[in-house]
């Protein structure tokens, strides 16, 4: 798209900051009103005709003022938009509730998520830190009958792996320990690849080869987004934080506009509620995942810009997190297409860069 002219750019500016707010058609009396700016409506409408004819904008009724569209909602992000910072105190309440869990890596992700949540008012995804690439750290395999056993992986980022295997020959407990006592030593801080190319020098009996298949399977599959990585939170009373009842007196027109926002902000928290419940049991997010670029920054994907139906009224804020190489995951925020992208972006940057910190203390590098 061709650049707007200041002056489309200032109206659009406005009038999707009106929306966000207010969750209404946006007239463009209001804009002259509320933004001050220095131009009389005629010259306001006609400049939203143009934004309407870029589909930057539309109109849903005849009578109404006009909304932002997914295209609109871009071009405002990627050029209009005044990124916003997280506060100091936020930033120091964000640290001393880290602080408090400093040593708990398993809370690191529910309270990212929880803290995400909060400060948007807003649904929150998180997964867990996983390796770029998996290797063995330990592995025990435990006798369940004289032809099955269970077997449980522990990986050098603290992941535990368990599954059950059919063996091919009968195999006592006093065998499997005497077994996995020779492998560990061998096999110990390898990769899928690495064991492979072991194998071509080892000729391990049939347990053995039972065993390390699928330990290949497990690190093969671990740097992978699963459906059970998913951790998610979403404000239960949001609408009643984001905006507290006002004990104001409101005008009649007041009113009615209070009434259609309530109305708007209930469908969208709905919408939110909908799609939590579709990326925890859809393959939604890993597929999100394999989508975004590895590199860092924030990626924010809105509305219909997506491929799945399900997604098309939300917008996402997202970025990858961790240690390049070695452990990483992805969190972001889950909310209507109208959020407030410059606080979103903020927060899910500033976030990502807590827990780059919290990894780099644990697993080393900058």
């Amino acid at each position: 798209m061709a650049p707007l002219s200041p002056r489309k750019q200032e109206i659009l500016r406005a009038l999707v900051e009106e929306y966000i707010h207010n969750a209404t058609p946006v007239a463009s009396e209001t804009l002259v009103r509320k933004y001050g700016l220095p131009f009389s409506s005629a010259t306001v409408r006609h400049e939203l005709a143009g934004l309407e004819e870029l589909d930057l904008i539309n109109q849903p009724h005849t009578s109404a003022g006009r909304v932002p569209t997914d295209l609109g909602y871009r071009y405002f992000v990627e050029h209009l938009m005044q990124e916003s910072a997280l506060a100091l105190d936020e930033q120091r309440l964000i640290r001393h509730l880290f602080y408090q869990v400093q040593d708990q890596l398993d809370q690191w992700v529910r309270l990212t998520a929880s803290v995400m949540a909060r400060l948007l008012n807003s649904g929150a995804v998180m997964t867990p830190p996983r390796s770029s690439e998996g290797r063995l750290k330990h592995v025990e395999v435990l006798s369940v009958t004289d032809f099955s056993a269970h077997i449980v992986f522990v990986l050098t980022d603290g992941t535990v792996q368990q599954q059950r295997l059919l063996l091919d020959t009968q195999t006592f407990q006093e065998d499997l320990t005497s077994i996995t006592a020779q492998l560990n030593p061998l096999i110990q801080n390898k990769t899928a690849v690495e064991i492979n190319d072991w194998l071509i020098t080892y000729d391990p009996i049939p347990v053995e080869r039972v065993i390390v298949n699928a330990l290949v399977r497990i690190l093969e599959q671990h740097s992978d987004i699963q459906v059970d990585d998913f951790y998610g939170v979403d404000v239960v009373n949001m609408l009643d934080q984001s905006h507290p009842t006002s004990t104001v007196h409101l005008e009649p027109e007041d009113e009615r506009v209070e009434r259609i926002r309530k109305m708007m902000e209930e469908t969208e928290h709905k919408r939110v509620i909908k799609v939590m419940d579709e990326l925890e049991h859809k393959r939604i997010l890993p597929a999100l995942a394999a989508q975004l670029p590895s590199a860092d920054g924030v990626q924010v994907l809105i509305g219909g810009e997506n491929q799945w139906d399900e997604m098309k009224d939300v917008s996402m804020v997202l970025a990858r997190y961790g240690q390049k190489g070695k452990i990483g995951g992805l969190l972001g925020i889950v909310g209507p297409t109208r959020m407030q992208y410059g606080r979103a972006i903020a927060v899910v940057r500033y976030m990502a860069q807590v827990m780059n910190e919290l990894l780099a203390d644990v697993y080393g590098g900058e």
